[in-house]
């Protein structure tokens, strides 16, 4: 995904899919840029992937684009990632001061392999500063 700065850089090989309406879908190849030492997805990769994904969801969805600040962010991991994952991110509620996403990430075989959720505060719109 061209544009990543930071270190969101770390996700290497990042593809955005699609991203409207609050929703956002993301591939990501499990690499050894983003590998643990038993060569699956490393769970602080699983945590970025939720952050940035989400936050593209909530720009998407916000009539001013504003990513916010990450004020709340927890994962939970069920299973191993291997090949190519996705990540599934969808806005619950996107407020004027908060809002709220949920991330799935699956394998290709559709296992799940972690949910996130994350809140974000919202400031004031990129548009109108």
């Amino acid at each position: 995904m061209d544009g990543l700065t930071g270190f969101d850089r770390s996700l290497a090989g990042l593809e955005l899919l699609e991203a409207a309406g609050g929703k956002a879908r993301l591939r990501l190849p499990v690499s050894p840029a983003v590998e643990n030492i038993n060569h699956t997805l490393h769970g602080g990769a699983i945590a970025t992937l939720v952050d940035v994904a989400g936050t593209i969801a909530i720009m998407s969805g916000d009539r001013g684009g504003r990513p916010g600040v990450t004020t709340d962010l927890n994962v939970s991991y069920f299973a191993s990632g291997q090949g190519t994952v996705t990540a599934e991110a969808v806005v619950l509620k996107n407020g004027r001061t908060l809002a709220f996403v949920t991330v799935d990430i699956r394998r290709d075989d559709g296992v799940l392999v972690a949910q996130g959720r994350m809140t974000k505060h919202m400031g004031p719109s990129l548009a109108h500063p």
